[in-house]
């Protein structure tokens, strides 16, 4: 069977000069009409270029419209009224505990303002890393009050930051279920939203999937908002998302590869907020440790939880605390790491961080086995199983079983290394997977 070869458009330009009807002359275009439609259309396309319209260039008028300059005096006066109304209104609002937020906002309809929205996602950041708990409620209440606000592009705008700051402060606690929940509403917004919320939507999306441990999905967005970010010369969000690509490298232990990642940010942290230099030094520390280099992951962690006391980031600051006491615990350091351990137990507790929790005390029974203090192991495990009785999580029942393996492993004298270790990975699963069950027994 012959295949027809038709005309390029290199070939068919070359008919451009010639008479009209010349070209059916010409034995493949007399019969072939889709080589004749495409002449065509290069015809059409010559005749525009020939036009003089089309090379010359619109005048504008230097002169401002006066109806625009009215509407944007207008715009700016309203916010600047809404936001000083709003900081008023803030401060009555956040006077309580959090349990008081929302009662305290039914009372006052007039609070539920486009201003109140701003200073509110405003407030977030002092909130996510020193009551964790307090940012989760703050947040849930910004989108609320931005979702009820009258729709306009800028309710949209608003809702979509709303959005993706309860999806952060949800990641913070390990909610990860209900923070895609929450990225997804955000992302549902975006059609009128610009190019630069649609990219910070992308980059919480990808932490959000590196904490759900779904890390070859997390890894392209990670790259993608990372890219927009330098485009956009914002050198903070770049940060950010390098910093994500580096957390998905660790999680599929290429630890040189995320720690060279740190590295080339490294010149660019006086550039940047303090919190995410703090946190950029925690997770290079991380890299140091899961390497072998101590003395570099020990650096980098103290460095950091100076860095959180000065700025009150009381969450992080335990974590960077936890993750020292264990690069303590890799050099057979127990007691040493046992002073950082036991008042670690007490925070995480209050900070509402569950899944923390649950391994910092697993890392304390390990030390207090190494240095002969079993005997003390039950008590630990009890006040845990305690706490997840109260906090009712979805993973709670699991949580309490694993532990109660271990208190009874030690009440018996059977504990060892080996149970800690396979404990430990059963809890570092339960917030992912749920369900999960804990089969181990004693017998």
């Amino acid at each position: 069977m012959m295949i027809e070869q038709h005309y390029d458009e290199e070939v068919l330009a070359g008919f451009l000069a010639e008479p009209i009807d010349s070209a059916a002359r010409d034995k493949h275009l007399a019969g072939c009409s889709l080589c004749n439609r495409t002449l065509d259309s290069l015809r059409g396309t010559a005749s525009l270029l020939r036009q003089t319209e089309a090379w010359e260039r619109p005048s504008f008028s230097s002169e401002p419209r006066l109806e625009t300059l009215a509407f944007l005096r207008g715009i700016q006066k309203t916010m600047s009224d809404e936001d000083a109304a709003a900081e008023h209104y803030v401060k009555q609002l956040l006077a309580g505990s959090r349990d008081t937020w929302a009662p305290r906002l039914v009372e006052h309809p007039e609070w539920r303002t486009a201003g109140v929205v701003r200073k509110l996602i405003a407030a977030t950041d002092r909130y996510n890393f020193s009551s964790p708990l307090d940012a989760v409620e703050l947040t849930r209440i910004v989108a609320e009050v931005a979702e009820s606000l009258p729709s306009s592009v800028i309710r949209d705008a608003l809702a979509v930051d709303a959005w993706r700051e309860h999806a952060y402060a949800l990641l913070i606690v390990g909610s990860y279920n209900e923070s895609m929940a929450a990225v997804t509403r955000a992302e549902g917004l975006l059609a009128t939203a610009s190019d630069y919320a649609r990219s910070r939507t992308t980059l919480m999306r990808a932490l959000i999937l590196r904490g759900m441990e779904k890390w070859t999905e997390s890894a392209p967005l990670a790259r993608v908002a990372a890219a927009d970010f330098q485009r956009y010369g914002d050198v903070e969000k770049y940060f950010a998302a390098r910093m994500s690509e580096a957390l998905v490298l660790y999680d599929n232990s290429q630890y040189r590869q995320a720690a060279e990642v740190y590295s080339e940010l490294a010149p660019l942290r006086q550039q940047i907020h303090g919190q995410t230099v703090a946190h950029a030094l925690h997770n290079e520390g991380l890299c140091h440790r899961e390497l072998g280099e101590f003395d570099r992951a020990e650096a980098c962690f103290v460095e950091s939880i100076a860095l959180c006391d000065r700025l009150m980031l009381n969450s992080l600051r335990a974590k960077a605390r936890w993750h020292l006491a264990r690069v303590l615990m890799r050099q057979a350091r127990h007691e040493a790491a046992l002073k950082i351990l036991g008042p670690l137990r007490v925070e995480f507790e209050e900070l509402g961080m569950a899944d923390d929790l649950a391994c910092v005390s697993i890392d304390t029974a390990e030390s207090l086995l190494a240095v002969g203090r079993s005997c003390e192991v039950p008590v630990l495990c009890r006040q845990a199983i305690a706490y997840f009785r109260l906090a009712g999580l979805a993973y709670s029942t699991g949580a309490m079983t694993a532990l109660a393996y271990l208190q009874e492993a030690a009440a018996d004298g059977h504990l060892t290394v080996n149970d800690c270790s396979e404990v430990r990975v059963f809890l570092e699963r339960l917030p992912h997977q749920p369900n999960v069950v804990f089969a181990k027994s004693l017998l």
